[in-house]
């Protein structure tokens, strides 16, 4: 895995978060036209589509501006934002969100919560049929950490997410289908430290990185 970012894999990126925002974006515009021809009177309903639509758009912004941009590696432990981020961008899918605890760890680096909002994202990839991710941190031995454990009746890590995580994958072979998992560990391997996955529970995956 390189130690500078690739231009292709900021191409990919930039394809995923359009790809995510296509839908809902595409969906206000079609609510605004449905209330600008009410012939058939469902003004009332393109009002209501226009709307949710425009928030799901919003919430992934505000999640990927955090996640991907340079203003994420400046909140540290700002977990109450982090958290009301997630569960904004997780609202519109089958995932539900917990963080049960909101307390920062003691030394937990600038960059710490930016790299927990990848693995929550890194974490949705694994439920298409929906389930649960829940965040935690704390002081490990050797530091702190951040983590999220993953839950659902049909979890999978696809084997392209797999090798996208693999220590000499080439970034030319990446797609917008596994490029999140390369730059969140890459986001790891930049702090000095490495993404763990623990999927030896059935049903349960750990996603963890310890500073």
């Amino acid at each position: 895995m390189n130690s500078t970012i690739d231009f292709r894999v900021l191409e990919l990126l930039s394809s995923r978060l359009c790809h995510d925002l296509v839908g809902p974006v595409g969906a206000v515009n079609n609510g605004l036209e449905l209330m600008e021809d009410d012939s058939f009177g469902m003004a009332d309903d393109a009002l209501k589509l226009a709307s949710a639509s425009a928030s799901q758009a919003a919430a992934t912004l505000q999640f990927y501006r955090l996640a991907y941009g340079l203003a994420g590696s400046r909140m540290g432990s700002d977990y109450a934002t982090l958290n009301q981020l997630a569960v904004n961008y997780l609202s519109h899918t089958k995932v539900d969100f917990k963080w049960p605890d909101l307390t920062a760890p003691e030394g937990l680096p600038d960059n710490g919560g930016k790299v927990l909002l990848n693995l929550v994202a890194l974490g949705v990839e694994m439920l298409p049929r929906g389930g649960v991710i829940t965040a935690l941190s704390g002081n490990a031995d050797t530091g702190t950490f951040v983590a999220v454990t993953v839950t659902g009746e049909q979890i999978s890590i696809r084997e392209e997410v797999m090798e996208a995580l693999t220590d000499d994958v080439d970034t030319q072979e990446l797609t917008p289908r596994n490029v999140h998992a390369y730059f969140t560990r890459f986001l790891a391997r930049q702090s000095g430290t490495d993404l763990l996955i623990n999927n030896s529970v059935e049903g349960h995956v750990q996603l963890i990185v310890s500073f």
